[in-house]
C-alpha cells in the first residue's frame, strides 16, 4: 500500500486509480505541497511510464537478491518554485519505487535520501513519508550515502552531478547492483564532441557502466516538455560481477 502522511486519515488505492486524503498535520506550505504531491502520484499511477516502470520492478522482486533499501540522491529542494513539477515528479517516481517493491516483501524497505539543498521544510515532508534524511558537503561528492549503499540498495538518481556518478559507480568491493537515473546513452549525445562533459560521459559508460545492462525508462502520459527533464534508465549489474555480501 503507498504510503501516506503521517498523522492522516486512512489511504486506500483500488486497482484502476488511486484515492487517498489529504493529511492536516503539517504547516500549511508543507500541505500544500502535500496536495501537489498526490496529483502528481495520481498522474504517474495513470501514465504508460509507470505500467514499465512496475514491469520491471516486478521482474527484481523475483530475484535471489532483493532490495530491502533505497537511496535517492540528487532530488533537489522542493521549495524551489521553477522547478517544483518536475521535483514533485521524481518524488512521486521514488514513492512508487517503493510501493510496488514493498508490495513483494514483508519488512519495510528502508528509503534514503540526499541532496545539499534540502530545506528545513524538504526535510519535514520526506520525514513524514518516511524517508530519512542523509548528509553531504556538496553534490558533487557522496557523503553520508556511501556508508549505506549495500548490494541490496536501489540507488535513484535524477539530475545527479557527473562528479557523483563518477564516484558512485567506482564503488569498489561493494558496487551498486541496481540504479535508475539519467539515461547515458542520451546523455552522452547532449553534449558537443569537443567539450569536457561529453569526454566525463563517455569515461563513465567505459569505466562503470560497461558492466550494467541498461532498460530506458520511458512512456507517455508523465512527464511534459515544461518539466525539462531528461531520458531515465534502469541499470542492472551483470550477474558476472561479484559483490560482497551487505545488509
Amino acid at each position: 500500500m503507498p504510503h501516506a502522511i503521517h498523522n492522516t486519515e486512512n489511504t486506500t488505492w483500488t486497482q484502476d486509480a488511486p484515492r487517498r486524503t489529504k493529511g492536516t498535520s503539517l504547516p500549511r506550505e508543507l500541505q500544500q505541497l502535500t496536495r501537489q504531491l498526490i496529483d502528481q502520484q495520481d498522474l504517474l499511477h495513470l501514465s504508460q511510464l509507470s505500467i514499465i516502470l512496475r514491469g520491471y520492478l516486478q521482474k527484481i522482486n523475483k530475484t535471489n537478491i532483493p532490495i530491502t533499501r533505497i537511496v535517492s540522491l540528487g532530488l533537489g529542494s522542493l521549495l524551489v518554485t521553477k522547478s517544483r513539477p518536475r521535483r514533485l515528479k521524481q518524488l512521486a517516481i521514488l514513492l512508487s519505487i517503493r510501493d510496488c517493491l514493498q508490495s513483494g516483501q514483508q519488512d519495510p524497505i528502508e528509503v534514503y535520501a540526499q541532496d545539499p539543498d534540502f530545506t528545513r521544510q524538504d526535510k519535514a515532508l520526506l520525514a513524514a513519508l518516511d524517508i530519512r534524511i542523509l548528509r553531504t558537503p556538496s553534490s558533487s561528492e557522496l557523503g553520508e550515502a556511501d556508508s549505506v549503499i549495500s548490494p541490496y540498495t536501489l540507488v535513484y538518481s535524477p539530475f545527479l552531478t557527473l562528479e557523483a556518478y563518477e564516484q558512485l559507480i567506482s564503488r569498489r568491493g561493494m558496487p551498486v547492483r541496481y540504479l535508475i537515473g539519467d539515461d547515458f546513452d542520451a546523455l552522452v549525445k547532449k553534449w558537443p564532441n569537443w567539450s569536457a562533459e561529453r569526454r566525463q560521459v563517455e569515461g563513465v559508460l567505459r569505466s562503470g557502466l560497461s558492466r550494467y545492462r541498461r532498460k530506458a525508462l520511458a512512456g507517455e502520459g508523465f512527464w511534459t516538455e515544461e518539466d525539462e527533464t531528461f531520458p531515465m534508465a534502469l541499470y542492472v549489474m551483470n550477474r558476472k560481477v561479484p559483490i560482497k555480501a551487505g545488509l
